[in-house]
């Protein structure tokens, strides 16, 4: 957490623009979800575009609020667990999910759903790995 002190100081340039490179991805990943739910071309793409757009724009969100509540400024800091009992929830929640995506991607041999079970299994798997990279950090540090 940071102190009264940090808070109150005036970011760098170079923090400045890191936090709106983000959110100019994520509002291009929002733009993105809308067009192809749009277009709809294929089985489910009205459904991923949605999901992505949805996706996109509350983790924009979340950044712009822990910005403002002067939380973490850092994506690892909002986005993965850094305690072994939230650890404990987090594996077998994103290993559910892994598989969920894993079995909709077998369900539509091609296609957006397909690639969207394939992008849900490696997104989840990134969380696992990180989550526990970040405990194991912390935990090292100290002792």
């Amino acid at each position: 957490m940071m102190t009264t002190a940090e808070r109150d100081e005036e970011p760098g340039m170079g923090e400045w623009i890191g936090f709106w490179a983000q959110i100019a991805v994520l509002a291009l990943l929002a733009v993105l979800g809308a067009w192809f739910a749009s277009n709809d071309a294929g089985p489910g793409d009205g459904t991923s575009g949605l999901i992505l757009f949805v996706c996109a724009l509350a983790l924009a969100l979340q950044r712009v609020k822990s910005r403002f509540d002067g939380g973490e400024t850092n994506w690892w800091g909002s986005l993965f667990v850094d305690t072994m009992g939230n650890l404990v929830i987090v594996i077998p929640l994103f290993v559910v999910i892994g598989l969920a995506g894993l079995f909709l991607a077998a369900a539509w041999g091609s296609g957006s759903l397909h690639d969207g079970g394939i992008g849900l299994f490696c997104a989840s798997g990134l969380v696992v790995f990180m989550s526990l990279k970040r405990v194991f950090d912390r935990l090292d540090r100290h002792s």
